[in-house]
């Protein structure tokens, strides 16, 4: 195997689930793993309400207050649909994206709360969305209150979704975590166990030693946090670094959008950047030539 190809990252997926993900990525940089953080939280379009129309509110919490719930529901895209609201979004024709919800209730007999459910979706104000696509665009919940209508009150709204980014407004980030750390490295100097044994292990927060024959053990290294608190209490047994070419993501997502979609996404916009840097930076050495 050449230098080349061991240098080219290696991505591997360590915990999958369905709003879940943890994977670890080799030879790696710092500097570009936390541009994919960062863009998974910042420039990745997703679907939130953008604006409120009452049309009646006769409930004892101010239109502003009740806008902000709306607009803080997350709210889920297929993926065919999705995909022709990103290319509408990364056009710049976001207001042609705009797509209508309706919520129309009355609290004719006893109090009754609001939910996500509701929430009823419309469609389009426009004919972006091709005919011979299933459209699927609903709140992730059925069960986020809303608000609690008393006996007679009554709530009529119009809701318009757009797209944007989590860069302009929280409402827009797709996950609720996207974090890393370096993958961890322990070295036991003296695995044979005595009286310390059971404080280098008891001090460990993750659980990550254990004894095995009499023997210190390092039974989970990848829940290590680089706390060191091991180190510290057995600096004689247990000696922590980490392995800055080795980084280990956690993404946790809202349920808008697959795991993956967000991801290919992230790295998408990135490379759309850098593009767009590079052609930038063309036409500055034209200028100067």
């Amino acid at each position: 195997m050449n230098r080349v190809s061991e240098l080219r990252p290696k991505a591997t997926l360590l915990k999958y689930g369905k709003n879940y993900a943890e994977f670890i990525i080799e030879n790696i940089t710092p500097a570009i793993a936390n541009s994919i953080r960062r863009a998974v939280l910042s420039e990745v379009p997703t679907l939130a309400i953008d604006e409120v129309v009452f049309l009646e509110n006769s409930t004892a919490m101010f239109d502003e207050v009740i806008a902000h719930r709306l607009a803080l529901i997350p709210l889920y895209i297929d993926k065919e649909t999705y995909k022709v609201l990103k290319e509408c979004y990364w056009e710049g024709k976001r207001e042609e994206c705009t797509l209508l919800f309706t919520l129309e209730v009355e609290a004719l007999g006893e109090p009754r709360v609001i939910y996500s459910s509701d929430l009823k979706y419309e469609g389009p104000l426009s004919s972006i969305l091709p005919e011979n696509i299933k459209v699927d665009i609903r709140p992730v919940s059925d069960k986020i209150p809303i608000i609690k209508l008393e006996r007679g009150q009554k709530l009529i709204l119009e809701a318009y979704a757009r797209m944007g980014i989590g860069k302009d407004h929280a409402k827009w980030q797709p996950v609720s975590s996207s974090t890393y750390k370096y993958k961890p490295v322990i070295k036991l100097l003296n695995p044979v166990c005595n009286e310390d044994c059971e404080k280098c292990i008891s001090v460990c927060p993750k659980g990550v030693f254990g004894i095995e024959d009499g023997k210190l053990k390092i039974i989970d290294p990848l829940s290590c946090t680089l706390c060191r608190a091991c180190e510290e209490a057995c600096p004689d047994y247990i000696k922590v670094r980490w392995d800055e070419r080795t980084i280990i993501f956690k993404v946790e997502t809202h349920g808008t959008l697959p795991l993956i979609e967000i991801l290919s996404t992230a790295v998408e916009s990135l490379e759309r950047k850098l593009d767009e840097l590079t052609e930038k930076l063309k036409n500055l050495v034209r200028a100067k030539v």
